[in-house]
Formats: structure tokens, C-alpha cells, sequence
């Protein structure tokens, strides 16, 4: 028997944190008729691009995260507000303002569900070819980020040492060595 969606009854909006929402919802499993609450977070979606200069360097950030407490070595990214501008776009600013690079050839490597189980948001993860820095970087007032250069060859060293540990980034870092980017 196939998976089916399960029925939404009820829908309550328990928590509004601004950047984020939680509802709890009432849902019913097509498979055996019960009913049971699920929680969701909604989010709107995440940009993330895979940044490779000019000369084959790997182009990433070193941030301080407050959820580990602790700074992160992730690739750029950041929130898409599809009011202002395309996933594409997005990621070009993303780039410009955490690292100063840009004026390369972006393209969509594949959009991926961060957590399926609990965010409803998604993930437009590019890559980024042939950038170079064109400019001072320009983080938020609430960001705290120094760009790293990286030689591709040590991309799964820092993967599997332990230096690099955002999913997200290890997810973005993955889908560009499938496809043939690094």
C-alpha cells in the first residue's frame, strides 16, 4: 500500500517567535484511522551556496552560532524572503554580503527538505562558480563571520575530522561533490 498524505483536521498556532512559528496540528493517518497531535515549525525557506573562486578555492564562512555557543565553519547562506527577490538572486546577495565575493555563474544544485519531520521549510542550495572578491563583506549587525578559504581536496578531511559540522552545510558540501562541482 502506498504512503498517502495524512488528513489535516485542526491547525493551532501555539508559538510565534517572529523568524519562526510553531503550530499544533491534529492529523489523521489514512493507514489505521487514528488520530494523533503533531507539532510543526514554520519557517521561511533557507539559501545556501557552494562558492568556488577563480583558482578552484573553496569559499566559506567561519560564524559564531548561538545554538552550539560556539563558532561553525559552514558554507553561505541565509533566510529567502521570496518578496523581494528569486532563490538565485538571494544567494548571489547572501554570498556578496558574508564573504565579498560574487560576479560568478550561479546555478541551482537541488532544493532539500532541512528536517522533514518538523520544519515545513526547504533549502535552495547553489553553486557558485568562478567568484572573486569583489567587495568588503557586509554581514548583519547580528553576525559575527570571517571568510575562509579552502582547497577542495580538503573538504571530506574537515567533514570527517570534525571541523565542519553544520548538516545543512555537510547536505550543501555533498549534493556539489555529487554533482561533479567539487
Amino acid at each position: 500500500m502506498p504512503i498517502r498524505p495524512w488528513q489535516l483536521i485542526t491547525s493551532e498556532q501555539v508559538f510565534d517567535a517572529g523568524l519562526f512559528r510553531v503550530s499544533r496540528d491534529r492529523v489523521r493517518s489514512p493507514r489505521t484511522g487514528r488520530e494523533i497531535d503533531l507539532s510543526l515549525v514554520h519557517m521561511i525557506d533557507w539559501l545556501m551556496v557552494v562558492p568556488v573562486t577563480i583558482e578552484g578555492t573553496l569559499v566559506m564562512v567561519r560564524q559564531y552560532r548561538h545554538g552550539t555557543r560556539a563558532p561553525s565553519l559552514e558554507v553561505p547562506g541565509g533566510l529567502h524572503d521570496v518578496s523581494a527577490q528569486s532563490p538565485q538572486q538571494g544567494a548571489a546577495r547572501e554570498l556578496a554580503e558574508e564573504t565579498g565575493y560574487g560576479d560568478g555563474t550561479i546555478s541551482l544544485l537541488g532544493v532539500l527538505s532541512p528536517q522533514p519531520a518538523l520544519f515545513s521549510n526547504r533549502v535552495h542550495i547553489f553553486a557558485a562558480r568562478n567568484v572573486r572578491r569583489i567587495a568588503a563583506p557586509e554581514p548583519d549587525s547580528g553576525e559575527d563571520i570571517e571568510s575562509v578559504l579552502i582547497d577542495r581536496e580538503q573538504i571530506v578531511a574537515r567533514i570527517t575530522g570534525g571541523e565542519i559540522t553544520s548538516a545543512i552545510s555537510v547536505a550543501a558540501l555533498a549534493l556539489a561533490r555529487f554533482n561533479g562541482f567539487i
